[in-house]
């Protein structure tokens, strides 16, 4: 990755400057570079299914990124990344919040490992982070490789498998015609391994990292081009179930390819909002098991004409049928000297309660704030609107340091900490 320039943009925050500058380092006009934007724009509003551009340019200069974050290539020369507002960008180790909070919520699975995250913030880049833990995960298992049945078609004087019958009668020059089935290392999961490892290979900033995954396509080769739709893993090799999911992220978004000089490729980057939603929708199932934990549960509010109407609240947790409370999450507060809930919010925590016949509602909000104001798996009430005899809440929750030892522990002991007084109290 020789000769990358690394911006970073702070979601939600201009960052001044930025066309001047990118025009700058590549050589190039200011025209062209707002072009290129336009690509990405374009980009990650396929990928996402946004309406509007997530990267928007002020009349000075300054970008501002809105409901993304991760890594984007912009062209060959200049990558971005853009790191979530309830992150702190003046922190190495938001990358490895940000990686584990990614993997999570695409995949359902927590990577951590201490000797990935010893070293990662000294190497500085998203792209090595990524390719560190696929080595880690791969290392882990790779007693245990992905083999897949293949028949095998050769002539041999040996017989080991089936013999044709004809070549009984009519042997060839060089024996009988025979098929075996053998375990073969050339497979679709591998091929789908082997291309995650050349993916990474170009983008990884530290040299011990690319030797390592130069030497693993080395030891997967050959293999075909990866499947067009990735099939499952197998049970008998759940074992690499992990990093076959990272190595279908990676293709699925750090294809970063070049045709003609066209940037091609969305990056690895996540919807802020959608992941904060995941998030909050697994936490709350960690910290209440003896909950049914609903997310989406459509309650009936009313009817139109005959048609019903329902409200949809992001977390119902249930005892039985009712829900004891409801939770949904947000991300942005009305802007103001203190954050507090948006007229919006409350209106449709209100009808969320309605429909659930529920007298509270929790809006789960991440905190902006430092890790030294308010912990790791901290929760604040900000805000509280109270009608007739329905509340609602506007709390903000700590995930700084979600990445540490013990990180995610933390969040649910401090979610379960919040929410169990609120059982059978309401």
């Amino acid at each position: 990755m020789t000769g990358i320039e690394r911006i970073v943009l702070q979601e939600l925050r201009d960052r001044p400057n930025t066309t001047a500058e990118i025009a700058q380092l590549c050589n190039i006009s200011r025209d062209e570079v707002l072009l290129q934007l336009r690509n990405l724009n374009s980009h990650i509003r396929r990928l996402l299914g946004y309406e509007q551009d997530a990267i928007t340019i002020s009349s000075s200069g300054a970008w501002k990124a809105d409901g993304i974050a991760g890594l984007l290539r912009l062209n060959t020369q200049v990558e971005l990344e853009v790191v979530p507002k309830f992150l702190d960008a003046s922190n190495a180790t938001w990358r490895l919040d940000f990686f584990l909070l990614a993997v999570l919520v695409r995949t359902g699975h927590l990577l951590v490992h201490d000797d990935i995250s010893a070293g990662a913030q000294d190497r500085g880049d998203l792209a090595t982070l990524i390719a560190r833990s696929f080595l880690t995960l791969y290392s882990d298992n790779q007693r245990r490789p992905i083999r897949g049945y293949k028949r095998v078609h050769q002539a041999d004087y040996a017989i080991d498998g089936e013999v044709e019958w004809e070549s009984l009668v009519l042997p060839e020059p060089d024996g009988f015609r025979i098929s075996r089935l053998e375990l073969a290392q050339q497979n679709p999961y591998n091929a789908t391994l082997a291309a995650a490892v050349n993916i990474l290979i170009p983008e990884v900033a530290d040299g011990d990292t690319q030797s390592q995954l130069n030497a693993l396509a080395r030891a997967l080769a050959p293999q075909l081009p990866p499947p067009a739709n990735f099939p499952p893993l197998p049970q008998r090799h759940s074992a690499m179930q992990h990093v076959y999911d990272l190595a279908r992220l990676i293709i699925e978004g750090l294809g970063l390819d070049l045709k003609g000089g066209t940037f091609t490729g969305p990056g690895f980057v996540l919807s802020t909002w959608s992941a904060w939603q995941s998030l909050c929708e697994e936490l709350i199932k960690r910290a209440l098991p003896d909950h049914k934990v609903i997310g989406q549960k459509r309650w009936l509010l009313g009817y139109r004409g005959t048609e019903p109407v329902y409200a949809t609240p992001d977390i119902s947790p249930l005892i039985g049928l009712r829900a004891e409370f409801l939770l949904d999450a947000k991300y942005k507060t009305r802007l103001g000297r203190n954050p507090s809930i948006g007229s919006s919010d409350v209106y449709e925590a209100l009808a969320f309660l309605k429909a659930a016949d529920a007298n509270q509602i929790l809006l789960l909000y991440p905190s902006v704030r430092s890790i030294t104001d308010l912990p790791l798996g901290g929760w604040r009430e900000f805000d509280k609107v109270n009608v007739d005899s329905l509340e609602i809440q506007g709390h903000e929750i700590q995930i700084q340091g979600i990445s540490r030892q013990g990180g995610f522990d933390k969040l649910v002991s401090g979610a379960r900490h919040a929410l169990t007084p609120r059982i059978n109290h309401q």
